[in-house]
């Protein structure tokens, strides 16, 4: 640990991996230096990782690989020996939309109108589109062969085109493929039911339910497995975010392919359209928020929003690294116990000031996360001494004296520190967050300052790393 003093008389820690002389090194397992060698195949030499980020970067690409080594091979399969069902003929003959391939084309188009509508689940962890509905209904009228090729190709969205690359894409388009293949030989296994066993109406509701059901348990458990490698989620962390508004959304989509299917057989081939569109104009896409009323800054959605898009450009290596700046006012209690909430609120506006003077390029994004807690996320920045130089920047404009109505007014600030590299498999924002409220934990149990995030750091309460907070 490198102490040193402060232009306040206070210290200000300073955390790197080999600046813990005390620490016991012990050589790495066979499994953990071989995860190195693959995993130094796609970095920066002088980045040094520990090993369980090491280990979560090379499993979390060889789960990808396996996915799309998987879809693909599904998809090919089921092309070639599986044929397309004749339920999912539109009956437009003499078009190019005529026949089972016809019909399988056209759901395709439906498909597109699932990346219209994007569901966000807390601190990022994973996004919902609306294409569930659509490549379950293809899946039932016309076999695991629509099912898949709808799952394939009407699944492109903008937002994965962003924030992913490619290898990315084609893995998450690969997991609907496998989902769908499933889901589709369990919907025509039910369909297979002689038909004096019960009424057809009811054998078609049963295989587009259990297909459907299949399909949904399939696509989400395979991107469970992404998420919780990635993003260091407990399979309880994970499962409370499906328990909440992800649950109750897909428990209505496999209502909704249902709905469509009736549609297309009793109504028409343009019906699926019609259901959909007005499903969207309901649809809540959770437009960004407005600023700060206090300090202007953004708001914690607006910022995990804004942090969202700047992992998704070093996903694609777009820019080569960034840095989250967790921030947390010192002292700030006292100020509005002495001088009331009135001067404290005109503190918390002038370091709002200060705080978007420090976000000075376009993608930089400044934000006031509840109370006296604020963030920084600086896209471009991968030095962590450069990164360190600008949290002490910042410490020093946040901690000059405020004027007030009451007069100056000083306060202190912990800063905590999250460099990120634009190799590997970057984290989601909530993790991330995590990550700069563990280090600025520390800072502010060290008296206040800057603490640079050391993913085997002990975590400020003495009780594991200093991430194993959920």
């Amino acid at each position: 640990m490198d102490a040193r003093s402060s232009g306040r008389g206070r210290a200000r820690t300073i955390v790197r991996p080999v600046d813990r002389p005390h620490a016991v090194r012990r050589k790495p397992a066979p499994l953990i230096r071989l995860a190195r060698r693959i995993d130094a195949l796609g970095r920066p030499r002088a980045d040094d990782p520990g090993d369980a980020a090491v280990l979560r970067r090379v499993t979390l690409l060889a789960y990808t690989g396996a996915s799309i080594s998987a879809g693909m091979a599904l998809l090919a399969w089921t092309t070639l020996f599986v044929p397309i069902r004749n339920p999912v003929d539109p009956d437009l003959a003499g078009t190019a939309l005529a026949g089972p391939q016809g019909g399988t084309l056209l759901w395709i188009l439906f498909g597109f109108l699932g990346s219209l509508r994007v569901l966000r689940a807390p601190g990022g962890a994973g996004f919902l589109t609306f294409h569930l509905p659509f490549i379950g209904a293809a899946m039932v009228l016309g076999g695991p062969t629509a099912g898949a090729w709808v799952a394939f190709l009407s699944t492109l969205e903008r937002r994965e085109l962003e924030q992913q690359p490619w290898y990315g894409v084609l893995a998450n388009h690969a997991v609907f493929v496998i989902a769908a293949v499933a889901g589709g030989l369990v919907a025509e296994a039910v369909d297979a039911v002689p038909a004096d066993a019960m009424h057809p109406g009811t054998v078609t509701a049963l295989a587009a339910v259990s297909g459907t059901v299949v399909l949904s348990a399939v696509s989400t458990g395979m991107a469970a497995v992404t998420v919780m490698v990635r993003d260091e989620l407990s399979v309880r962390a994970y499962s409370e975010i499906l328990r909440g508004q992800f649950g109750r959304v897909n428990a209505l989509e496999v209502a909704i392919a249902w709905v469509l299917v009736v549609a297309y057989l009793e109504i028409g081939w343009w019906a699926p359209a019609v259901v959909g569109v007005l499903i969207l104009l309901v649809w809540d896409n959770h437009p960004m928020p407005p600023p700060d009323a206090l300090t202007g800054l953004l708001t914690a959605p607006g910022f995990t929003r804004r942090l969202d898009e700047g992992l998704g450009r070093l996903r694609h290596g777009i820019v080569p690294g960034a840095t989250l700046l967790g921030i947390d006012l010192d002292r700030f209690k006292a100020v509005n116990d002495r001088y009331g909430h009135a001067v404290g609120d005109e503190v918390l506006a002038q370091v709002g000031v200060r705080l978007a003077a420090q976000a000075r390029r376009p993608s930089d994004a400044a934000g006031r996360m509840g109370g006296d807690e604020f963030a920084l996320f600086l896209p471009g920045l991968a030095d962590p001494k450069v990164a360190m130089r600008r949290a002490d920047e910042l410490a020093r404009a946040l901690t000059a004296p405020i004027a007030t109505s009451a007069g100056p007014v000083t306060v202190g600030v912990s800063v905590g520190v999250v460099v990120l590299a634009a190799w590997g498999g970057v984290p989601a924002a909530g993790t991330i967050q995590r990550h700069a409220d563990a280090a600025m934990f520390l800072a502010k149990r060290s008296g206040g300052g800057v603490h640079l995030y050391d993913p085997d750091e002990r975590g400020p309460f003495g009780d594991g790393p200093a991430d194993d907070r959920r």
